[in-house]
């Protein structure tokens, strides 16, 4: 990759993590164009395919997109410890690729499914390997998190220019744009180094320092010799050096503090799904009804109402306490769908005035997908990485994310059964999303610590880690993300 040769380690973190967010926008764009082109395929006129399909057959498109992205999320987490995060990205970009061409050369609805199976496997790795990968070349936990934020905007903005290339721009092009994005990640991202803490994991010292140079901006021999750097170095060396002497002894951790951090990775990440972000822009349509405005300018408002929230907490939620913006939101989120839960089942019998009951829906949802745009959605990949030992948070976080797109392909596939059986107010839907939202928000202040600004051992010890010799997390510091030993 041709960088500055002064380029602060600050500066290629943030390429480095940019590029890697073309991953999330491409899961975007696939997934903002799929209410578009659900019309299109079911048009005898306008398919693009062979025959037109039917509305089942293209309701699928959706549900096997989530259904493949549990079964990346699965396994990504083991892939990460095992080849590395850098190469499971690089194996999510060229998977990306095969999805475009599916939809550009088929010709027959079997390979629009293609498409969102090999798109739907690179979503589910890239959002759990690109936390992981960002927390792992990160100078400290502060940095990490600035950098994890920035995953909810690019997802956001993906889903706003999938909408609107569905909607506005011809179908052949769209394809077009969508494997130039992944083209363009595919072709700059071999050029980004690998984690350190992979090299660390496999005790290659050489590789080792060759990373770490290359994410803190070293390119002379002269500053090979700044303090940081070399303080860093050693910590990683000593790190290493504890993970040998120990490496036939074993750390037992009771079982509360196991069943604590299992529940808080499922917590966040279980529930950051079901707070109905990807349901209710996938089927806004039924949601609003003939609410709002036309059926196209209302996916761009929601859209939008997520960028938005995408972009506060880009600004601001690495300067705000990660309890208070979990609760804050999560409540908020909660209290917006409830509203329009209640105007749905009730809104007839109130004298609310025609601008009132023509666009309150659509304020209402683009307020709750806001709130969980702003705190809930990134916080769950914040947090996890946070209160989380490494090794424990790679494994975890790809089970509780593959458990969660189970779960929202599930709600995907029995839209239309619950649609039909409890009508047009689907409030069995909008009482789970708030009911999730609420659970968060409730739960979060008793069980999780606050992270922001504190310790790594102060947070395993609010989570009820004590080590039987010695201090909570000796080699803390070793850790670029401040996690307790990688060998926990």
């Amino acid at each position: 990759m041709c960088l500055p040769k002064r380029a602060s380690g600050a500066t290629i973190q943030s390429v480095a993590t940019a590029i890697g967010n073309l991953l999330c926008l491409n899961f975007g764009l696939i997934f903002g164009i799929t209410p578009a082109h659900m019309a299109l395929y079911e048009s005898e006129k306008l398919t693009p395919l062979n025959e037109a399909t039917d509305p089942t057959g293209s309701a699928l498109l959706t549900g096997y997109l989530f259904l493949s992205a549990a079964a990346g999320a699965a396994v990504s987490g083991w892939l990460a410890l095992r080849i590395g995060p850098k190469s499971v990205l690089l194996c999510c970009g060229l998977l990306q690729i095969f999805g475009w061409f599916c939809i550009h050369f088929g010709f027959d609805i079997v390979h629009i499914y293609a498409s969102r199976i090999f798109c739907g496997i690179a979503a589910g790795g890239a959002f759990v390997v690109l936390p992981i990968f960002i927390n792992e070349i990160a100078e400290s936990r502060d940095k990490a998190a600035r950098l994890t934020f920035t995953i909810e905007l690019w997802r956001t903005l993906g889903i706003l220019f999938g909408i609107l290339l569905g909607y506005y721009v011809q179908y052949q092009y769209v394809n077009i744009i969508g494997c130039i994005a992944s083209c363009t990640f595919s072709l700059c991202f071999p050029f980004v180094q690998e984690s350190p803490h992979y090299y660390l994991r496999k005790g290659n010292v050489p590789c080792l320092e060759k990373s770490l140079r290359w994410y803190r901006g070293i390119r002379d021999i002269d500053d090979r010799e700044q303090p940081e750097y070399l303080q860093e170095l050693a910590e990683f060396k000593a790190e290493l050096k504890q993970r040998s002497s120990s490496k036939n002894s074993s750390t037992e951790l009771s079982h509360g503090y196991i069943v604590r951090l299992i529940f808080v990775s499922f917590l966040l990440t279980v529930c950051a799904k079901l707070s109905g972000v990807f349901v209710e822009l996938n089927y806004a349509a039924d949601f609003l009804g003939r609410t709002g405005y036309s059926i196209e300018v209302n996916y761009v408002v929601l859209a939008s109402a997520q960028c938005v929230g995408g972009l506060l907490a880009r600004l601001f939620g690495p300067q705000l306490p990660r309890k208070l913006l979990l609760c804050l939101s999560s409540l908020l989120a909660a209290a917006a769908v409830i509203a329009l839960a209640l105007f749905k089942q009730f809104g007839h019998n109130w004298a609310l005035g025609d601008w009132c009951t023509r666009y309150l829906p659509i304020v209402l949802l683009g307020l709750q997908l806001l709130f969980v745009s702003f705190g809930l959605y990134p916080l769950a990949a914040v947090v996890s990485s946070e209160v989380l030992p490494t090794k424990l948070h790679d494994l975890l976080y790809s089970i509780a994310s593959a458990c969660a797109w189970l779960l929202l392909f599930g709600m995907i596939e029995g839209f239309n059964a619950v649609k039909t059986s409890l009508g047009p107010g689907l409030l069995l839907y909008l009482l789970v999303f708030a009911a999730a939202s609420i659970f968060v928000g409730l739960i979060s202040l008793p069980l999780l610590p606050e992270t922001r600004n504190r310790r790594a051992s102060a947070v395993q010890r609010d989570l009820g880690y004590v080590e039987q010799a010695g201090p909570v997390a000796k080699t803390t510091d070793a850790m670029g993300n401040g996690h307790v030993a990688t060998h926990i």
